[in-house]
């Protein structure tokens, strides 16, 4: 499907740095017993800007069948109090729910409701119930910091729930997101990043990209695939050659052409990748890499723009002992139309939908999940037409070809049936030709508080007309990302 592209904004903004992920060391009553990190990266936060920008790799399976949110006491327990203690120590009130994450799906879906929940500050203590090992889930965006040590307002659970929705898909593929929304008490918790940087996970693999982890020992091979930083995304027209440089000319006009961009400290490196995820050297992604250049201890690159229209910088310095700093500049006024760097509108400007409801309603769920004392876990081979959550709702934008087969694949994890899905698809968000209710589900398709942003807001849902204020918009790259190929459902009015 070819969705919508809204206009990004024109102007890069500037917004509070992220806050770094900080290490929380818990005790037990255990002596040394603390929680370890886990070691995956998938809910890491990197700093910059404070943006939503996030991955979406939630399986729609154990979104609609796990042991806790499918689960009505399970459910209930958890939106009674604070996170902090629910999972760890281990025992007392809490035992039963803790009981529930035999189930891998729920460990999944409290990962992820962490993460939407808590900002990049808090972390919540569990153990995992098959080895014993204490770890921790990681909060990222925190849409909702007071369910740390209470229990969630009603406005909270919503902006959570919508948070879990766009971040599922039935295939369970790491894709990047743009999450735009609005909460009027907190007017920058929805703020762009004025420069995205590129994405560290291979977009085939899903593993991470080697090149942005630390180097073991010292390097001065410029080849090397350790020590990279994302700089920014441009993008470019294909087949046009492309200029980029951080304190020289670029190599093919090294009598001619004028110096572009600076840098400081030690002399630095550069390399270009396709798309918007960095890249090894060996990778065919790879597009140029820049050291030294026209006799000079700075970088630049030449290449030809990609096919997809769209590239990725990464730089660090040739010495891995030492530091430094880019500002790469790209060469303009040529056919390649190069622009660099991009804004998170500009690089996610495809608007998919909005999300809205609440999950954690023990009593509007279509089935139940449950692990049981002798710690058997009922209820995960169930079929069950339509939604599980009776009360978790989806609109798309406007101008999908097929729209019902975009949000079958999208919120069911069995999309050919329509069955296990995780939210009711209520139709368009906002219709241009009749932008009023009930033609139109929402009544805003651009919030307020972040002017331009292109949020739908004020929805209705299709069980009772109520309306809901705390809906999620998701914006994606590629529109085909969440697909498994590229079918019709991924075009716009018909069209490629």
């Amino acid at each position: 499907m070819n969705f919508s592209r809204v206009q990004p904004f024109q102007k890069p903004m500037s917004f509070p740095l992220r806050a770094l992920l900080l290490g929380v060391a818990l005790s037990s009553g255990a002596t040394g017993c603390q929680p370890e990190q886990d070691s995956g990266r998938e809910e890491a936060t990197r700093t910059g800007e404070h943006s939503l920008r996030v991955a979406n790799s939630l399986t729609t399976q154990a979104l609609a069948l796990n042991a806790i949110t499918t689960n009505p006491s399970a459910s209930a327990m958890l939106i009674g109090g604070g996170l902090q203690n629910m999972f760890y120590p281990l025992g007392g009130s809490y035992a039963s729910l803790q009981r529930q994450l035999l189930d891998t799906d729920a460990q999944q879906l409290m990962s992820y409701l962490v993460s939407c929940a808590l900002d990049a500050s808090s972390q919540v203590p569990w153990v995992d119930p098959t080895s014993g090992t204490p770890r921790t889930w990681k909060g990222k965006l925190g849409l909702c910091p007071e369910w740390k040590t209470g229990a969630p307002s009603p406005e909270c659970k919503n902006r959570v729930s919508a948070c879990l929705l766009a971040r599922n898909n039935a295939l369970g593929r790491r894709v990047e997101l743009s999450l735009r929304g609005e909460d009027p008490s907190r007017p920058g918790l929805f703020a762009l990043e004025g420069v995205t940087l590129p994405v560290e996970y291979d977009p085939v693999t899903d593993a991470p990209v080697p090149s942005y982890t630390a180097c073991s020992t010292p390097s001065t091979v410029t080849t090397r695939d350790c020590g990279w930083k994302g700089d920014g995304i441009g993008r470019c027209v294909p087949g046009q050659l492309v200029r980029l440089g951080a304190g020289a000319r670029a190599p093919d006009q090294c009598g001619t052409g004028a110096v572009l961009g600076s840098a400081s400290g030690a002399p630095m490196m550069l390399r270009a990748c396709e798309g918007i995820t960095g890249c090894d050297d060996g990778s065919a992604r790879r597009l140029a890499h820049g050291v030294g250049s026209c006799s000079t201890n700075q970088p630049s690159m030449t290449f030809t723009c990609p096919a997809s229209g769209v590239f990725s910088v990464m730089s660090q310095a040739a010495n891995s002992t030492q530091t430094g700093a880019v500002s790469v500049q790209e060469e303009t006024g040529t056919p390649a139309g190069t622009a660099y760097p991009l804004s998170e509108a500009e690089v996610f400007s495809v608007r998919e939908g909005a999300y809205f409801g609440n999950i954690f309603e023990p009593s509007a769920l279509g089935a139940t999940v449950y692990v049981d004392d002798t710690g058997k876990i009922h209820g995960k081979q169930q079929v069950i037409r339509g939604s599980v959550y009776r009360k978790m709702y989806s609109c798309q934008a406007a101008g999908w070809s097929d729209a019902a087969a975009y949000a079958a694949n999208r919120l069911c994890a069995l999309p050919s049936s329509g069955s296990n899905c995780a939210a009711i698809p209520t139709g368009t968000c906002v219709n241009p030709t009749a932008p009023t209710y009930p033609s139109s589900r929402c009544a805003l398709s651009d919030g307020p508080v972040v002017d331009g942003d292109m949020d739908f807001e004020k929805c209705r849902d299709s069980t009772t007309g109520a309306m809901w204020n705390e809906p999620i918009t998701v914006f994606l790259h590629d529109a085909c990302a969440l697909m498994s190929k590229a079918p019709e459902s991924c075009r716009m009015n018909g069209q490629k």
